[in-house]
């Protein structure tokens, strides 16, 4: 449990399905707060992927009172290149007015903990689009190491080679 005030405790535990819609909620906002977005939000596939982790890995909520204010999981997957499987943090989203109460740290600590109960590695990839911060926080997280990101080239809007390297007098010769 966590303390935010003396009349408000929350509850790190582990979600039930009656809270996929909140869950949802929660990681939309999330996902809104970017300057970069690269993949659209479809809800329907949004609560079916939460309900997968939910019958097949663990999903931990912060739980203020019935109120979510934070989450992760960890779901099953098994590397192309590997016979070994791993457990993967899909999502890690805590509310930026919760974030300075150790609320992810919670989060984290509880995902850890199922996956060494399991005896699975424990992968995360980060998507903190436009603010690396983030990243370098988490790293202080004793037992991680970083192995790599994510790169994004969002699709062409309108059919014109894209070159954010370029300035607009270079934009009106060739790419050589």
């Amino acid at each position: 449990m966590c303390s935010v005030s003396s009349n408000k405790t929350i509850k790190v535990r582990r979600a039930e399905p009656k809270d996929i819609v909140n869950i949802a909620k929660l990681l939309k906002g999330g996902w809104r707060q970017q300057t970069l977005q690269f993949a659209p939000i479809d809800d329907a596939c949004g609560y079916r992927w939460i309900l997968s982790i939910l019958e097949q890995g663990f999903v931990v909520v912060a739980d203020l009172n019935g109120r979510i204010v934070g989450t992760a999981s960890a779901e099953p997957y098994r590397p192309n290149w590997s016979r070994k499987w791993l457990m993967d943090m899909s999502f890690l989203y805590v509310l930026p007015s919760f974030r300075r109460d150790g609320i992810a740290e919670k989060l984290i600590q509880a995902v850890t903990n199922f996956a060494d109960k399991h005896g699975a590695g424990l992968t995360f990839g980060i998507e903190t689009m436009d603010k690396p911060l983030i990243k370098d926080r988490l790293l202080k997280i004793a037992g991680w190491t970083y192995a790599g990101g994510n790169f994004l080239r969002p699709p062409k809007e309108d059919g014109r080679k894209q070159d954010n390297n370029r300035n607009e007098h270079d934009a009106a010769e060739p790419a050589t």
